[in-house]
């Protein structure tokens, strides 16, 4: 029975392995002090104005230094092997469409965790060797999908507990146009906080 399953658990221990990789990927981009102060009793609906200030700003962050990140060659681990590739982020509807659930979880103490949702759209090139051919590539692939966050409230301030980017729609840009490609829908799940592991095809990624 074990050899019958033994394809399986080495397949599941080379993608725990990958995911450690991914984890070294230097992506901590949130701005200082994304967390606003709530001043007095915490409530519901300040918890509630908290976290949508939190993500705004986080957006925000994003949104300002979106060409700076355009340019940003980024390193990534992959299986022991180094990998070099840049990536940024948009969001169509911006900060103002974020979806924002908080739910109550203690009764004598109350505590609090949330759901957000909004649309982004992610532009990442494919993993390169080279960090020199990495900055100069300029051949992006364009993500749309949904961003779905899930949080914790510690008392003070809320905490990410995962992220899962839902992708819809892949696109590549040929004879000055985005056309979309033949990849499947997929989910990327997120780790907190504030790295990211990418659980994501690499068809297509690698060099």
């Amino acid at each position: 029975m074990f050899y019958r399953q033994l394809p399986r658990v080495l397949f599941v221990v080379s993608v725990l392995f990958w995911l450690a990789g991914c984890a070294t990927a230097d992506r901590v981009r949130i701005p200082k002090n994304p967390d606003p102060v709530i001043q007095g009793k915490v409530t519901e609906e300040k918890a509630q104005k908290a976290l949508s200030m939190k993500i705004g700003r986080e957006i925000a962050f994003l949104q300002e230094n979106a060409q700076q990140y355009k340019e940003q060659a980024l390193k990534v681990t992959i299986n022991g092997k180094t990998y070099y590739y840049k990536f940024y982020d948009e969001f169509p509807e911006g900060p103002e469409k974020v979806e924002v659930t908080v739910e109550k979880t203690g009764t004598f103490s109350p505590s609090y965790t949330a759901e957000a949702k909004y649309r982004k759209v992610r532009y990442q090139t494919k993993y390169l060797k080279s960090r020199s051919k990495a900055s100069s590539d300029t051949d992006f692939i364009r993500d749309e999908g949904i961003q779905q966050n899930t949080y914790d409230f510690d008392g003070k301030v809320w905490r990410l507990r995962s992220s899962i980017f839902e992708i819809t729609k892949s696109s590549l840009y040929r004879e000055d146009q985005w056309i979309a490609s033949q990849r499947i829908k997929r989910i990327e799940e997120e780790k907190p906080e504030y790295f990211i592991d990418k659980l994501r095809t690499l068809f297509g990624l690698l060099e």
